[in-house]
């Protein structure tokens, strides 16, 4: 069975317990008030019983807002104890009479503060209900938000990712540049170093030549005219003196010239 059927039906027979409690109180109370020449005799248990009603509306309100009822609760009590003890003194002196006497006012309350009991707990139920209901929709708003966070973030991250792998093709080619450069330096040292050995030859070459050369134009001179001197030598092979002299020490170790006693000659 649905708990709001059940809970509908309990409240519902609480109500009539306490209505059936306070019919019995009212009447007995009526009673008294008329034996004892209370100029409205119904109005007498309406007072009486409606306090233990108003008290616990007031002390269900305040208990409802988180405050203290301890008061009210000591007025709730002090009117059933009082109801009681008006029906008490109206029915008969036995002790039977006094017992049944006693429990309308009795059920009355205990009735009436299990159907307070009930409202309140269904009240807290219905706030509790609330505030899931509210926790859910921020959730649901927390959650929205969240989601558009995590867009954005992914559109960051497709556009970080994006740049990286620019960034990334920027590296490679300037990667192949740097080797082509590389390569272009390692070629240009090849071909400077092909083209200063050729050079190197090529002065060589040149070099031997030209000693050939003046060695030769020396033993012409010292055929012809004899020796001269080292600065006329050095003045007409347009060289210098340390060069002829290297180049007569030269020309004796191959034998080609010797030296006598007025300079050096051809040898015969």
């Amino acid at each position: 069975m649905n708990t709001k059927i059940i809970a509908w039906i309990t409240g519902a027979l609480t109500l009539l317990l306490a209505l059936f409690s306070f019919i019995l109180s009212f009447n007995a109370l009526a009673d008294l008030a008329a034996r004892h020449s209370v100029s409205l005799p119904p109005l007498f248990p309406l007072v009486v019983e409606a306090g233990v009603v108003i008290f616990s509306l007031n002390a269900l309100y305040r208990s409802l807002h988180g405050e203290s009822a301890r008061w009210q609760w000591g007025l709730i009590i002090g009117s059933s104890l009082l109801a009681g003890l008006f029906n008490i003194l109206h029915a008969e002196i036995d002790l039977v009479s006094r017992a049944i006497a006693a429990m309308p006012s009795l059920f009355l309350l205990l009735s009436f503060e299990t159907f307070l009991g009930q409202v309140k707990h269904a009240v807290k139920r219905s706030n509790l209900v609330k505030s899931v209901a509210e926790l859910l929709a921020e959730l649901n708003i927390t959650r929205t938000e969240l989601d558009h966070l995590i867009a954005i973030k992914q559109v960051e991250l497709d556009t970080l990712t994006q740049q990286a792998d620019h960034l990334y093709t920027a590296v490679e080619q300037s990667q192949a540049t740097l080797d082509q450069l590389h390569r272009a330096i390692e070629q240009a040292k090849t071909a400077q170093s092909s083209s200063l050995e050729q050079a190197k030859a090529v002065k060589a070459k040149h070099d031997a030549l030209a000693m050939e050369q003046r060695r030769n134009q020396l033993l012409t001179i010292l055929t012809s005219e004899g020796d001269i001197g080292a600065s006329a030598f050095a003045d007409r092979l347009h060289t210098s003196r340390g060069t002829v002299y290297s180049d007569l020490k030269a020309l004796s170790a191959t034998g080609q010239i010797t030296k006598n006693g007025n300079g050096w000659e051809v040898a015969g």
